[in-house]
């Protein structure tokens, strides 16, 4: 007679691995080690991951996934005008208060050890289309001034965004004060750089902020499925924070 099948056994065995992540360094923290902090058999876990590399990797996505949740509730409750400078501070506000991508950004490799931050799918050429479009709506929202190239600016975004995650792996780590005013700074240059002489529209504003983080929730969902076995039973709610309760 099999088993009967562990409730949330996927759930289970990311918030084991994110605790042990976060106690002991990833470098230190073995499939076993999961297993036991999960209460699982070591096996359960290849039910529902390949290896190690992963389930780092689900853990990545599922802190992603709340930090995209964390923005989007604060884009919604902001009032008045939410442009460049604001919604990057937002996005910097919630890096910070996770744990999980703050060790990323910051490149804490008492957490995440060796951890490569390069990706081989293409999930960084599909942001910068999306940011096509982004410039696209906050120049007609007036946040962002219609006459300068919006390709030339999705390029500088871009360009800034990747920096972000890879910047730990060629410079060294970084403290969050270090990180924040770097992030506050760029965002402060670029916004008074390309503000239009003419107001801007604060519901299209904040309409764009939310697309924009529409789509990466959406992506991130994807990646999060990327690992899961064809036959496992759709248990996404209890393992996924997400932008479309928020509000």
């Amino acid at each position: 007679m099999p088993r009967p099948r562990v409730p949330d056994r996927r759930g289970r065995i990311l918030a084991a691995a994110r605790e042990l992540l976060l106690a002991s360094g990833w470098a230190h923290v073995t499939v076993a080690d999961v297993a036991a902090r999960a209460g699982i058999g070591k096996g359960a876990v290849y039910l529902e991951f390949s290896g190690k590399p992963a389930i780092l990797e689900a853990v990545l996505v599922r802190a992603a996934r709340g930090l995209t949740a964390a923005v989007h509730a604060r884009v919604l409750d902001a009032p008045g005008l939410v442009d460049l400078p604001t919604v990057y501070r937002f996005g910097v506000e919630a890096l910070l208060d996770e744990p999980v991508m703050r060790a990323l950004y910051l490149g804490d490799e008492t957490v995440l050890g060796d951890h490569v931050h390069e990706v081989a799918d293409d999930r960084y050429v599909r942001r910068m289309a999306w940011l096509a479009d982004y410039v696209d709506d906050l120049q007609r929202a007036g946040v962002l001034d219609a006459s300068a190239p919006a390709g030339t600016v999705v390029r500088m975004l871009g360009m800034f965004t990747l920096g972000m995650v890879h910047a730990p792996g060629v410079l060294g780590g970084t403290s969050a004060t270090e990180l924040s005013a770097a992030v506050g700074l760029f965002a402060d240059v670029v916004g008074r750089g390309l503000a239009p002489d003419a107001p801007a529209d604060p519901e299209a504003a904040r309409a764009a902020q939310l697309a924009l983080l529409r789509r990466l929730d959406e992506q991130l969902d994807v990646l999060g499925r990327a690992d899961e076995p064809a036959d496992r039973p759709a248990d996404r709610p209890a393992d996924r924070p997400t932008n479309k309760g928020a509000r």
